[in-house]
């Protein structure tokens, strides 16, 4: 007769291999490499196929370990969330009635990715944008990321916000962030996917506009347009653009998110450049003839 103990060990055991790294596993591997760029074990002339090969293996294996680790965590807490269930669920019968929390405490994506653009709503004087543009902004991202990936970056996206205090200023938790390699690995994973996005820069910046104008001109009559998306992007993206300019740290790009990162970035922001001058022609020209 097997033990119950016996079929855990068994499922445990017929684990596979995740196709897809967790996000424990990459801030992992993140935290490896950086170990070993900053002391010169890692640079261009380094790196081989064979060395990229070794890396993914390494990638797997630690992703077993840390299923497996949970899964077993999992056994252990099982009989606990079964006797913690019923209380909890006669406990919202209870409260059913009660006005519920606003939905906004459960956005940790929005919170932390409008961080990077939240002095031009809440200037005090003189703010460029209504606090509507923040809401617009989360739809864009729900329609940009789909539903799993929202999800996924929203608990990444926690996990970062959980290390600073709850009431802390937005703005001042980004300076944090930048002194921190290890947070700034977990904020820059999720710019990136973000900003990758606008690859196809003409399209993804009209998109963009229209998603948060469906939103801001419903809700406040407020227009958006391309001086505000000028603004904004640059906000969400200055400081990936500034890691451009160091070697070292192009090189950990190309190392966390794939071969080819910064050279995409670096494209990206070409496009932005031109689209800048574009807008500089344009007001210019319209200023002549007013």
């Amino acid at each position: 007769m097997v033990s119950s103990h016996d079929s855990k060990k068994d499922t445990v055991a017929s684990i596979e291999v995740a196709q897809r790294s967790t996000s424990a596993t990459k801030s992992i591997i993140r935290s490896v490499l950086d170990l070993m760029v900053r002391h010169g074990l890692l640079t261009k002339e380094k790196k081989t196929q064979a060395f990229d090969r070794d890396l993914k293996e390494l990638v797997r294996e630690i992703e077993v370990v840390i299923r497996t680790g949970m899964l077993n965590h999992g056994f252990e807490v099982a009989d606990k969330v079964r006797a913690e269930f019923e209380s909890k669920t006669i406990a919202k019968i209870t409260t059913a009635d009660k006005p519920q929390e606003p939905g906004n405490r459960s956005k940790f994506l929005l919170r932390l990715v409008a961080g990077r653009f939240s002095h031009l709503f809440t200037a005090p004087k003189n703010p460029v944008f209504p606090r509507e543009v923040v809401m617009g902004f989360d739809n864009y991202l729900q329609k940009l990321l789909g539903e799993h990936l929202y999800g996924e970056l929203n608990v990444e996206a926690q996990e970062l916000l959980s290390q600073f205090r709850a009431d802390e200023d937005d703005g001042e938790i980004w300076k944090q962030i930048g002194e921190s390699d290890r947070h700034k690995r977990f904020a820059y994973n999720i710019l990136i996917r973000i900003l990758l996005k606008f690859e196809d820069f003409n399209w993804a910046k009209r998109n963009f506009i229209s998603i948060l104008n469906n939103v801001t001109e419903r809700q406040s009559g407020f227009l958006f347009e391309d001086n505000h998306f000028q603004l904004l992007f640059s906000a969400l993206f200055s400081d990936l653009f500034r890691v451009l300019w160091d070697d070292e740290e192009s090189l950990k790009l190309d190392f966390m998110f794939g071969e080819g990162t910064t050279d995409r970035i670096d494209a990206i922001r070409d496009a932005f450049r031109n689209y800048k001058d574009e807008l500089a022609l344009r007001d210019a020209t319209r200023l002549a003839v007013g």
